[in-house]
């Protein structure tokens, strides 16, 4: 029986069918990959994950997690200590084993930029870029300077420019050579939150054009939220969680994930028996965002500690006993007291 999916003339089995699916899917595949630079000190560890063709993918972390090390290590700017790194199914090596480091279908943009100040902002971004045909090298340089929105400074030179315009360029350079995968270490730490919204849109926008995979480490979680497939979690150079970003925000794996998504309440299970007369194991913990809390007439008396507006509505703490709930109020309170209700918790 002819087979279409191997162009060959036998069928193959179900499971061979779908290796090759997977595989040919599995554009990079990290195997517990560790990296220390003391022994006694690791950095990363037991680093494992997957990711597709055309994904997108956000790091989030404290600092010191190892965010931007896993990015050097998977454009071989680092050797691994032990595991191993594939991409397209090759293995990923860094600089033992190469003259020059770092992957030829990969760009990385780090923190520090790496512009060259002696030439402009067109030369910069036509740096990885070929000769051979000038009209298309000029072409790819205009449409790089429009996706980071630099298009009326390609005579400028990176001297000339602010560190949020030479951060662009720097991306800008990486786009135009057109990888298979894009490393952006804080890409828009440097940027004003008007511009860091249009940045982050344009980057998604020619990631899904292109289908490049794109890998992002920030501390942001709003650069991620709205803008990756999935959202890795590192703490201490380990994975703490892995998943879809409603999942990380709707479930979180522990305290430590919720804090890196902004404002919560933690309540032990005594303390949602106590105030709100809901069980939960002894052994776990509440998470409750602040939309999750609302007035209610027929709700626990608290006293308002600190009131912050935010524009859009307010950010109230209020404390019974020893618990401080923060909500969100569209209203300034005008008493001292107020009654709340929960109406959503997650245990982790």
């Amino acid at each position: 029986m002819y087979d279409k999916e191997l162009n060959c003339g036998w069928k193959a089995p179900e499971n061979l069918l779908h290796y090759l699916y997977r595989s040919r899917n599995q554009m990079l595949t990290l195997r517990k990959v560790n990296f220390y630079f003391e022994k006694n000190r690791r950095v990363l560890e037991d680093i494992s994950f997957e990711m597709k063709a055309g994904e997108i993918l956000s790091i989030i972390g404290e600092s010191g997690s190892g965010k931007s090390t896993l990015l050097k290590l998977i454009y071989g700017l680092e050797d691994v200590v032990s595991g191993e790194i594939l991409f397209r199914s090759k293995k990923i090596t860094g600089p033992k084993f190469n003259l020059v480091p770092g992957h030829p279908e990969m760009k990385f943009v780090p923190q520090e930029f790496d512009l060259l100040d002696s030439i402009k902002v067109a030369e910069n971004i036509g740096k990885y870029l070929s000769n051979f045909d000038l009209n298309l090298k000029s072409k790819n340089i205009s449409k790089a300077l429009k996706v980071v929105q630099m298009e009326k400074f390609p005579s400028n030179f990176p001297s000339q420019l602010s560190g949020g315009q030479r951060q662009r360029v720097a991306i800008a350079r990486a786009i135009a050579a057109k990888p298979k995968m894009l490393l952006l270490d804080e890409p828009y730490s440097h940027l004003d939150q008007p511009l860091k919204y249009e940045l982050r849109k344009r980057i998604w926008i020619w990631a899904r054009e292109t289908g490049s995979m794109l890998i992002l480490t920030t501390h942001d979680v709003n650069d991620a939220l709205g803008f990756s497939d999935r959202i890795l979690i590192l703490k201490e150079g380990q994975i703490i969680q892995n998943d879809a970003p409603e999942n990380i925000r709707n479930q979180p794996e522990n305290e430590y994930v919720a804090s890196l998504l902004g404002e919560y309440s933690v309540l032990d299970s005594n303390q949602m028996k106590t105030f709100f007369q809901i069980e939960t194991p002894q052994n776990k913990q509440a998470i409750i965002y602040p939309e999750e809390i609302m007035e209610d007439e027929n709700g626990i008396e608290f006293q308002i500690l600190d009131v912050r507006f935010r524009g859009r509505d307010h950010l109230v703490e209020a404390q019974r006993e020893e618990l401080v709930l923060m909500f969100y109020s569209i209203k300034k309170p005008v008493n001292s007291t107020i009654r709340l209700k929960l109406k959503n918790y997650r245990v982790v």
